[in-house]
């Protein structure tokens, strides 16, 4: 089985344990230099992920997707979802006043399994997104999207055999606070400059390409 079609990557860091947010005013030019100097050297000197492995999110669009098994394909209406509430990732994994550096990539993924299941026996994750969810950008950008390393043959989890991702813009850094009223959310409060980082940071995810997409 194969599935294909646009993919967003998200990469989560915590800065908490090296960011006294109330120390900068990122409103002024300088305060943003030294700010994404700080966190550029974090990452870079591998401390990050040596302290607390990041979260990670995969998800393939459902628009335009298609899911191959032998030679039938496949679309995502064709599949039983199994809904993943984004408020509830946030409020078990993250604090209030949480401060997280979010990598996020979009281009167009390709996964591969060992298994070609009948179409029928599947269920696949889905980012599912209060309507509520505030209005910044970054909820856009991961709800409603169907998680291929969450696929469901009955109550077995299939296992990706062969991944690859090709990316279609450059990578996107911003930083937030998880804020709390009702219910935990994210806060933008920063961007960072993505020369300071590479493709590299996603390679433990998935293998990232610079040739055209697979057909």
């Amino acid at each position: 089985m194969v599935i294909r079609g646009e993919t967003n990557l998200i990469k989560v860091y915590d800065l908490t344990p090296i960011v006294d947010i109330e120390s900068y005013d990122l409103s002024e030019t300088k305060d943003i230099e030294r700010f994404q100097e700080v966190v550029a050297s974090y990452i870079d000197s591998g401390e990050a992920e040596a302290v607390d492995l990041p979260t990670e999110l995969m998800g393939v669009l459902p628009d335009g997707a298609e899911i191959e098994i032998e030679d039938k394909t496949y679309t995502f209406e064709d599949i039983e979802y199994k809904n993943t509430s984004v408020d509830e990732l946030i409020s078990e994994n993250f604090n209030e006043g949480d401060v997280l550096l979010l990598l996020q990539a979009n281009g167009d993924g390709y996964f591969e399994y060992d298994e070609n299941p009948d179409i029928n026996d599947l269920k696949i994750g889905y980012t599912a997104c209060d309507i509520d969810a505030p209005q910044e950008p970054i909820y856009d950008f991961f709800c409603d999207l169907m998680l291929p390393d969450m696929v469901l043959k009955g109550e077995e989890k299939l296992e990706i055999k062969a991944s690859n991702f090709y990316p279609k813009d450059t990578m996107v850094g911003e930083v937030y606070i998880v804020r709390e009223d009702g219910g935990k959310y994210l806060e933008k409060i920063a961007e960072i400059d993505m020369l300071h980082f590479g493709w590299d940071l996603f390679e433990d995810l998935i293998q990232v390409d610079y040739d055209d997409p697979i057909a």
